[in-house]
């Protein structure tokens, strides 16, 4: 029998882990109404004009998509205010991470990011043969751009930067007064060859005044790209589509190591059509504002503590809200049909990520977290 033999980094890889499915979570407990809010989903479902624009082209799934994917490229860049080559498109924002990492590093290179980034990014780099350099976040779990560069200018093999604002799982952000001389300094070591990745998957939720439209930083750098996707406030995480904005140069060789027909025929046109269901888009962001207010307001009244999120989630400390671990209050959610997200996996044993819903959902939420409690002995 053939010996399997794979690079070390992939032998070695840890896989993503996905949040736990209602179909599985209602087999496993006996549940049968299941509430998910564990994958920062939008609650309000996919956009219904994507819905409407989807159905009418379901009678030519027979037809290989555009590859260029031309009229989403173009309604992009006219949003964007770039060029049409500046757009790329992915399967999800997570293969854009993986398409620019192919494209500028080689094995032995270099990864520079926080401790708690977004799994996707040490993971995408190692697939890459890359590794990932973590530095330590500040006391208030955001990331320490001081410490980061140091990072990067200690390691001549530092190639890239992992910069989501805000991260995920923290829901933490970098302001711009903090941002802005982070990439000033990069864009001056080892003459600008070191790419930084802003992703930005969550800037439609985020309420801080001191963040700048990504693009703005993208034009004033030259060596950063900007993520983004269709995953969150279009409510088409299902579809897997996402872009990245990037240098000319750069998306060249980009779309040289991206496979053909990445994003689907479907995928296209129901991101097409979402970028246009302005009505949808505002009522998401309000749903979000509320259930923010909501849930925040509730995590006090609970005494559970919980970071101060620009997403469309809370990181709650499940450790000092309840004297339990965070995989322990999720299995506690489980078996009264709630499915929240435990972050052991981000170094984080004592915290858990709760997802806002709709209202129904959010009381739903707090309902349990307070049940949890009430059997604990630790309510107030």
């Amino acid at each position: 029998m053939a010996t399997i033999r794979v690079p070390t980094y992939i032998e070695k890889l840890k896989p993503y882990i996905a949040g736990k499915p209602i179909e599985e979570t209602q087999r496993q407990y006996g549940v049968k109404k299941v509430i998910k809010l564990a994958s920062n989903e939008n609650p309000l479902g996919p956009s219904p004009k994507a819905l409407a624009a989807m159905k009418k082209a379901m009678n030519e799934l027979q037809l290989y998509p555009d590859a260029s994917g031309f009229h989403l490229r173009t309604t992009l860049a006219k949003l964007e205010g770039v060029s049409f080559d500046e757009i790329v498109l992915g399967n999800g924002s997570n293969e854009i991470i993986e398409l620019i990492l192919r494209s500028l590093c080689i094995p032995g290179d270099l990864m520079v990011s926080s401790e708690s980034v977004f799994a996707a990014y040490p993971i995408s780099a190692r697939i890459q043969g890359v590794e990932t350099v973590f530095a330590k976040m500040t006391p208030d779990f955001r990331f320490d751009v001081k410490a980061m560069l140091e990072e990067i200018k200690r390691n001549p093999r530092v190639k890239m930067v992992a910069f989501p604002n805000p991260n995920n799982p923290t829901g933490t952000y970098v302001p711009d007064s903090e941002l802005i001389p982070f990439l000033e300094a990069v864009e001056k070591i080892r003459d600008g060859s070191v790419h930084v990745m802003l992703d930005y998957a969550y800037m439609d939720y985020v309420v801080a005044k001191d963040m700048s439209n990504p693009v703005k930083l993208y034009k004033r750098f030259s060596n950063v790209s900007v993520l983004k996707t269709f995953s969150k406030i279009y409510g088409l995480g299902g579809l897997r589509v996402g872009y990245g904005i990037m240098r000319t140069e750069l998306a060249k060789y980009v779309q040289k190591v991206r496979m053909p027909f990445n994003v689907s025929s479907i995928g296209l046109i129901g991101a097409e059509a979402a970028l246009h269901d302005r009505a949808f888009i505002k009522k998401s962001i309000k749903t979000n504002k509320d259930g923010m207010r909501f849930m925040s307001t509730a995590y006090r009244a609970l005494n559970i503590p919980f970071l101060p999120s620009q997403g469309n989630f809370f990181l709650i400390n499940t450790r000092e809200g309840f004297g339990m671990t965070g995989m322990e209050v999720f299995e506690a959610s489980l078996r009264r049909g709630l499915i929240f997200r435990p972050i052991a996996n981000y170094g984080m044993p004592d915290w858990l990520r709760v997802t806002v819903g709709t209202a129904v959902q959010n009381r739903a939420a707090v309902k349990v977290l307070k049940e949890i409690k009430k059997s604990r002995g630790t309510a107030k």
